[in-house]
C-alpha cells in the first residue's frame, strides 16, 4: 500500500491573493484550463477536503513519489477498505489515450497484487478535461477494457515498474478481464466547477477563481426562543446596564422581557443573531484562511471607541451611544460579507465584542 498522510487542512499557496479575489473577472472555465499544475492539484486536494469530507469518513492523499496511480483516496470506510480513489492528470490540452493508458494499467496492477483497495469508484480529474475520442472509450467500460488489453503489452507492461516487464497473462490476465470497468469515471471541468459553487464550503471555489455575490451562502441564525449558553454574557452587561439605569438590581433573565426594558432586550437579541449570522456566512464563504468576522470586530471596536470612552449618566446610555454610533461604520468593498452588514448586524456587532468582554457597558466602581 503506498504511504498515505491525513489530508488536514490543505494549504492553499496559489490561491488569488487580496485585491485579485474581488476583481478576477476571467471565466473559472478559462481559470481551470491555464491552472499550473501545483495550483490544480492543490484545489483538487482542496475540494477533497472540505467538500467531500462530509461524505466520507477520512480522506487521504499519497506522500511522496510511487502513488501507484493515485493522489487523494477518500474512505467510506477505511476498516473494511471502502473508498474513492481520485487521480489528477493536468495537460496543456484535453487527456488522450496515449497520456493516461499506461497509468490505468498500473491502477490495475497494484490493485491485483494488493497494494491499493479496489474503490468503488476511480475518478479521473483533468482540468483539461477528455479528448472526445478517448472520452468515448473512457465512458464505454467495453471499449475501455479492449483498449487497456490491446495497449498492454507495447504501452502498460514496461511502464508500470522501472526495469521490470509484467505481461498480461495467468492471473493478472484473468483479473484485467474481470474487472468492473464501470468504477472508472470522470468529473468533467464543468461538472467539477459546478460542484465547488454549490459545496457547503464555497470558499473553495472563492479561492481559486474569485468572489462572486451570485454564489454567496446565505446563512440564517434565528434568535432561539430560550437564552442559549453561548450568548450569556452580553445579556449580563445588558442586564447589567438595565439595573444601572434603573437605579436598582432586579433586572435579571427571567423578568427582563416584561420590564420597560423588554423591547431593546429583544431588538438587542435578535441584532446579536443577525450578527451571528454574519459571522456564519463568513466562515463558510471566506477565501483563504482569514478570519474576516475577526477583521469586522476589530474594525467596530475602534470604531465605536471614542464613543465607548465618553462619559454617561447611566451604562443604559452608553449602550445606546455606542450602538447607534456603529451604523456610521463605512462598508468596505474587500469584506466578502459586506453586502450583509446593515443598521442592525452592525448593531449586533457589538453584542457580538461584548460577548467576548470587549464591550462592557457598566464600569467597574472604584474602591
Amino acid at each position: 500500500m503506498p504511504k498515505l498522510k491525513v489530508l488536514e487542512k490543505p494549504k492553499a499557496e496559489h490561491r488569488l491573493k487580496e485585491e485579485l479575489l474581488f476583481t478576477e473577472t476571467r471565466r473559472a472555465l478559462d481559470i481551470l484550463k491555464t491552472m499550473d499544475e501545483d495550483t490544480y492539484e492543490e484545489l483538487v486536494a482542496s475540494w477533497a477536503y472540505w467538500c467531500l469530507k462530509k461524505d466520507y469518513e477520512d480522506v487521504m492523499r499519497i506522500g511522496g513519489s510511487g502513488d501507484k496511480g493515485i493522489d487523494v483516496i477518500a474512505y467510506y470506510s477505511q476498516k473494511a477498505n471502502k473508498c474513492d480513489i481520485y487521480q489528477c492528470k493536468h495537460y496543456d490540452h484535453p487527456v488522450r489515450k496515449s497520456d493516461v493508458i499506461a497509468e490505468l494499467g498500473k491502477f490495475l496492477y497494484f490493485m491485483f497484487i494488493g497494494e491499493i483497495p479496489i474503490p468503488e469508484s476511480y475518478y479521473l480529474m483533468a482540468p483539461q478535461g477528455l479528448g472526445s475520442q478517448f472520452l468515448n472509450t473512457y465512458e464505454d467500460p467495453v471499449k475501455l477494457k479492449t483498449q487497456i488489453e490491446d495497449s498492454w503489452d507495447k504501452e502498460i507492461a514496461g511502464k508500470i515498474e522501472t526495469g521490470k516487464v509484467h505481461s498480461l497473462e495467468g492471473d493478472l490476465k484473468q483479473f484485467i478481464a474481470d474487472f468492473d470497468y464501470t468504477k472508472y469515471k470522470f468529473y468533467s471541468p464543468t461538472k467539477f466547477l459546478k460542484l465547488l459553487v454549490e459545496a457547503d464550503k464555497r470558499f473553495v471555489y472563492f479561492q481559486y477563481f474569485g468572489f462572486h455575490k451570485e454564489f454567496l451562502r446565505k446563512i440564517v441564525k434565528d434568535t432561539p426562543v430560550n437564552l442559549d449558553e453561548y450568548e450569556r454574557k452580553y445579556i449580563q452587561h445588558l442586564l447589567d446596564a438595565y439595573n444601572d439605569a434603573s437605579g436598582g438590581s432586579e433586572m435579571d433573565e427571567n423578568n427582563v422581557e416584561s420590564s420597560s426594558y423588554g423591547k431593546h432586550f429583544a431588538r438587542s437579541r435578535d441584532e446579536f443573531w443577525l450578527a451571528e449570522s454574519v459571522k456564519k456566512m463568513s466562515e463558510e464563504n471566506n477565501p483563504g484562511d482569514n478570519d474576516e468576522f475577526g477583521n469586522i470586530m476589530d474594525e467596530m471596536e475602534g470604531h465605536v471607541a471614542d464613543t465607548y470612552e465618553g462619559v454617561y449618566d447611566n451604562a443604559f446610555e452608553r449602550v445606546k451611544a455606542v450602538t447607534g454610533k456603529s451604523t456610521s461604520m463605512p462598508p468596505k468593498g474587500d469584506w466578502v460579507v459586506g453586502g450583509q452588514l446593515g443598521a442592525k448586524e452592525l448593531k449586533g456587532i457589538c453584542y457580538q465584542l461584548s460577548n467576548e468582554d470587549r464591550l462592557i457597558w457598566k464600569e467597574e466602581e472604584k474602591s
